[in-house]
């Protein structure tokens, strides 16, 4: 059975990525479910469900509050998220102080390089896309081929 927090967690992101779309065409919120099942802990997947709400989503801070979710799954929350004009060096930094946050980011970056989710996007967007997965897991101190188990280009 879920923990109360895994199930608002569902709720918000529900609503925060209704309607929304990924790079591939696919609904948003499939990415957060993908991410939610590579994780072990109701806290990982709570996390993993709320990861991209308000860079993806619609939810607002005050929604997102009213919700009342634990510090620790607000702060990890806040470290996966990507301020605007933030480099991704100063993005990861604040990921790694949480390891709540750096077990979910993994998680995200395999779904990310998943290869029908890369093969679907345009080759200049691939290669961007994989450059910055590349960078981020090596700022995490492994890399993206090891993340994903298999050569990523």
């Amino acid at each position: 059975m879920a923990s109360e927090d895994l199930e608002r967690a569902i709720a918000v992101a529900a609503r925060a990525f209704d309607g929304r779309v990924d790079r591939q065409g696919q609904p948003y919120v499939a990415h957060a479910i993908r991410v939610m099942l590579d994780v072990d802990t109701d806290d990982e997947r709570a996390v993993a469900m709320l990861h991209d709400v308000f860079e993806w989503g619609t939810v607002t801070l005050r929604q997102f509050h009213a919700a009342k979710f634990p510090k620790r799954i607000v702060d990890a929350v806040d470290a996966l998220t990507k301020r605007h004009g933030e480099s991704t060096a100063e993005h990861v930094e604040r990921v790694r102080g949480s390891e709540l946050a750096a077990t979910v980011k993994v998680a995200d970056l395999r779904d990310n390089a998943l290869e029908w989710r890369l093969d679907a996007l345009d080759g200049a967007t691939r290669d961007r896309l994989v450059a910055m997965y590349r960078e981020t897991a090596q700022l995490l101190g492994t890399s993206l081929d090891e993340i994903c188990g298999r050569p990523v280009s």
